[in-house]
């Protein structure tokens, strides 16, 4: 119906812009980077916004829950309905959505609804193909499918990681460019193999979230700085090797962890928390 939308594209950035000009209450489905990131930005514009999410944090897949209780204040403070652990029964409305209704039977007015809810990856010609798909097209280091003659790149390849000791499918730009770029010299006869840290962002209001890394997996987190001053970083380990960061208004510490989570350093988590340390001395 109308008044419901997706964020993929800048077409869908086009009639969400429309339709907000005749809104006062907007409701967003998902409480991932894409379902904040809206609320960020419809709740400065001055609108009503809630957020209908089915995990107890926000970002529970992707950061701990020292970052979700961060941003989950943050959000708060600005006037954001954050409704966890609720699930969406129905929208409501006719040719037109005008309600949202939870499974906890609140019905919460919405002239429009943005649904965050993530991807899933687009694999049906590889498939129909005879290529080997598994959570993505997957490929070698060097971008080859299973047939040689075929390349994948970008969010819908599962490729091998050297870090990570895995294969890994990432939803992110520098992902998708680094990949193109492996496939295209290899395509030109040269021989290139693709491994580097991955990376994303976003920006929330007046924060920028910097992630290297993967964290999935990690059994220690250790907080650098400090959550009040709103510039911080949880770093995560698994058996005692960097494997991720996650850096709130503190790019140095974003910027220098890379080389640590590519190394696989063992560093003590006492000296990661030592915020008048650079993580580049810890080498």
């Amino acid at each position: 119906m109308d008044g419901l939308h997706y964020l993929r594209g800048i077409d869908d950035v086009l009639r969400i812009r429309r339709d907000l000009d005749s809104a006062r209450n907007v409701v967003i489905i998902g409480a991932g980077y894409i379902g904040l990131e809206v609320a960020a930005v419809t709740r400065q514009l001055g609108y009503d916004v809630s957020v209908v999410e089915m995990a107890d944090r926000v970002m529970n897949r992707v950061v701990s829950p020292v970052v979700s209780d961060f941003y989950q204040a943050e959000h708060a403070v600005r006037g954001v309905n954050l409704m966890l652990s609720t699930a969406l029964e129905m929208i409501e409305g006719e040719s037109r959505v005008n309600a949202v209704r939870t499974d906890g039977g609140h019905s919460l007015p919405a002239d429009l609804v943005i649904a965050g809810i993530g991807i899933v990856p687009n694999t049906e010609l590889a498939a129909s193909a005879g290529l080997e798909v598994n959570n993505g097209i997957v490929v070698d280091a060097s971008c080859r499918t299973a047939d040689p003659n075929i390349y994948a790149v970008g969010d819908c390849t599962s490729h091998p990681s050297g870090i990570y000791g895995r294969h890994v499918r990432l939803e992110s730009v520098h992902n998708a460019l680094e990949q193109a770029k492996t496939a295209a010299a290899n395509i030109c006869g040269e021989s290139i193999e693709y491994s580097q840290v991955p990376w994303f962002w976003s920006d929330q209001y007046d924060l920028k979230l910097q992630i290297a890394g993967l964290s999935e997996g990690y059994d220690e987190v250790v907080v650098r700085g400090q959550p009040a001053a709103r510039s911080f970083s949880c770093l995560y380990l698994r058996d005692g090797v960097l494997i991720a960061c996650d850096a709130i208004n503190a790019p140095r510490d974003f910027v220098q962890s890379k080389a640590l989570i590519a190394a696989r350093q063992r560093v003590a988590p006492h000296r990661l928390a030592d915020a008048d340390v650079q993580l580049k001395d810890l080498a």
